[in-house]
């Protein structure tokens, strides 16, 4: 089961990635795109601070099990959140 201090780590790195890529997309290309970039970068910040306060909940009284279960599921909504947010910046109009 990952602790949560790993969790977060993972969660951050993967935030951060979306958005170094969106800042790297708005300098590169003279096509500026800033309202989509913004909406994509508020979307997984978003969904960063929604797991955050989710793992940030006491797990005392609960059992090992479920606790790796609600886990497991964090960890698929930001691969989830996070390829969508690659998808739209990949559409994203260029030159």
């Amino acid at each position: 089961m990952a602790n949560r201090r790993n969790l977060k780590k993972d969660i951050n790195w993967l935030t951060e990635e979306v958005v170094s890529d969106c800042l790297i997309h708005m300098d590169f290309n003279p096509v500026k795109n800033e309202k989509e970039l913004a909406e994509i970068i508020n979307d997984i910040i978003a969904k960063r601070d929604e797991l955050f306060s989710k793992i940030n909940k006491p797990t005392s009284k609960k059992e090992s099990k479920e606790v790796k279960k609600e886990y497991t599921q964090m960890v698929k909504e930001i691969f989830e959140t996070a390829d969508n947010c690659f998808d739209r910046l990949s559409k994203l109009p260029r030159k």
